[in-house]
């Protein structure tokens, strides 16, 4: 139980900034702003399950966090990239793509990661 209720936390989470469309004023393409985070959102979530089985969750919510913002910045650096070679630079352009849907894997990840440290900081008695 201690590693499904962080899991569902996060994909709530998740779920609602999908359906705010937040990739969108955060940079992502109008076009597949939600569809990146769909692709991301349960590949990270399957992915911070798995490995708090094995992993203790504070070095893994810090390599998450690190591995977020390398998402973003190399989806934000596709995105200049991009615009700069006016939509020639087609090596650009699947950076911004796939930036954003490890951003999505990421940052989903995190939230998983973060909520599972903090239910086994507040509930010792359930720690492995």
């Amino acid at each position: 139980m201690r590693h499904i209720l962080p899991t569902l936390i996060a994909a709530l989470v998740m779920g609602e900034l999908i359906a705010l469309d937040i990739a969108r004023p955060l940079g992502a393409h109008p076009w597949w702003s939600q569809k990146t985070l769909l692709i991301g959102a349960p590949i990270g979530l399957i992915l911070a399950t798995l490995t708090s089985l094995k992993l203790r969750p504070l070095p893994l919510t810090i390599t998450f966090v690190i591995t977020t913002a390398l998402a973003i910045a190399c989806a934000k650096y596709g995105q200049t990239q991009f615009a700069a070679s006016y939509a020639e630079d087609q090596l650009a352009g699947k950076l911004w793509y796939f930036g954003w849907i490890a951003t999505g894997a990421t940052l989903a990840a995190t939230l998983t990661a973060t909520l599972t440290a903090l239910i086994q900081t507040l509930c010792p008695n359930k720690s492995r």
